[in-house]
């Protein structure tokens, strides 16, 4: 298991539920089910930050709007 920084500088923690997503040491969110692998660049070992942190921003937005409804 992992860890990544992405350009924006999230730091993502590979764990057994998926990746977990930190900045500055504060826990952002969790991509469930999901791996680096999943975000790596067919046939290298780079990661595709543009798709990783999409599914990032994706995610806060999402939760945002749960947030936004309790």
């Amino acid at each position: 298991m992992g860890i990544y920084e992405t350009e924006l500088g999230y730091q993502v923690r590979e764990t057994l539920n998926g990746l977990d997503v930190t900045d500055e040491g504060q826990f952002v969110c969790e991509l469930k089910g999901k791996t680096l692998d999943d975000y790596r660049i067919e046939d290298t070992e780079d990661v595709d930050d543009d798709k990783l942190e999409a599914d990032i921003k994706e995610t806060i937005e999402v939760l945002d709007f749960i947030e936004e409804q309790v």
